[in-house]
């Protein structure tokens, strides 16, 4: 190691020299915690190693100051030279959150406990896949999932619990952690700012289509959201289980949009195919007559259809195979073929 973990090295001896802590332009990354206590370096010797590096680099001494930044990593400190930024509290990301954020409703789903164990779990899932633990990392993601219906974003740092709609006995729809406008509209916003009862409503209707979803109606899924949004001007997000209204030349353009658009991505878009493609294909069969050459054609449409869909999981990588896995929710531990077995099955 350049740097020792107790004693000043004759490096950092050389370089001790009246280097101030604002002279070298960096800060400390806004997310970053206290410095971790098996940081070799303190704050001071970090400071005096930045201005030293940047010295280096103004010098084109460009060996010298990579010598310098691999002693830094070694010690457990992290620099971001695009931003100017360093840490040294465990972590080496930068401009991201340090934390998983909940997304959607927890209403009626999870107590003030419960989401403190998740929110324990989910940190504690991240920190085993880092480490490369993903036993671990693995039988907490089935905990989470089992047990609390929980779906985690790691690239977003998010994590969700999924929806329970369900009919009563008398058919009515009964919403467990239904759709909410999103947290990050403007609370001044249209989202925000409509009357209660057309929440009430908007949250009826996306609870009835989430119904239609789970008894894979998926044209009726589409016609309520379509209706949803013809009415309030409301795009939902699946994944988070929120909605926002959107207003006109915003819609193109809006970040809400893009991940409520990918979050609506069915089994026929993954495969090619327009949902509205499909929906006039549904509508044509229904109203065909129902003679034996009509039957003949509707059945070898239908076939074709679920080929055309169908993965193609033994020309993925064991990279797409996993991530397959991660977007349904299952285990990502195995080889190619235990990975593929668990995505085949129903």
């Amino acid at each position: 190691n350049i740097l020792h973990k107790r004693h000043y090295s004759p490096l950092y001896s050389s370089y001790r020299q009246n280097d101030s802590s604002s002279s070298h332009g960096y800060i400390l990354e806004p997310n970053a915690g206290p410095i971790h206590p098996k940081c070799r370096l303190t704050e001071n010797q970090i400071h005096v190693l930045i201005s030293k590096r940047q010295r280096c680099k103004r010098q084109r001494q460009y060996d010298d100051a990579d010598k310098i930044l691999a002693a830094l990593n070694q010690c457990g400190v992290f620099l971001h030279d695009k931003r100017n930024e360093w840490r040294a509290d465990g972590k080496n990301h930068f401009g991201r959150r340090s934390d998983y954020v909940r997304r959607g409703s927890t209403y009626g789903l999870l107590s003030e406990e419960d989401i403190s164990a998740v929110s324990t779990m989910v940190e504690d899932r991240s920190y085993a896949k880092k480490r490369g633990e993903f036993h671990i990392s693995d039988k907490l993601g089935d905990i989470l999932k089992t047990k609390y219906r929980v779906k985690v974003d790691d690239k977003n740092r998010e994590w969700s619990v999924e929806n329970i709609v369900e009919e009563d006995e008398n058919g009515k729809v009964v919403i467990g952690g239904d759709y909410v406008p999103s947290p990050l509209c403007k609370l001044d916003g249209p989202t925000h700012t409509m009357d209660e009862d057309s929440k009430t409503l908007i949250a009826q209707r996306l609870a009835e289509r989430t119904l239609y979803r789970k008894k894979r109606d998926y044209a009726m899924a589409d016609k309520i959201l379509d209706e949803v949004m013809a009415q309030y001007s409301v795009v939902v997000d699946d994944r988070t289980k929120e909605w926002k209204v959107v207003l006109g030349d915003d819609f193109e353009d809006d970040d809400f949009v893009k991940g409520a658009l990918l979050s609506q991505r069915s089994a026929f878009v993954r495969g090619g195919k327009k949902r509205t493609e499909e929906h006039n294909k549904t509508s044509a069969i229904s109203e065909r007559d129902e003679d034996s050459t009509a039957s003949t054609i509707n059945e070898e449409e239908v076939i074709a259809s679920a080929d055309q869909n169908a993965f193609d999981f033994d020309s993925m990588t064991v990279v797409e195979l996993k991530e397959q896995l991660r977007q349904a929710g299952l285990p990502v531990s195995g080889k190619k073929a235990d990975l593929i077995l668990r995505l085949n099955q129903p």
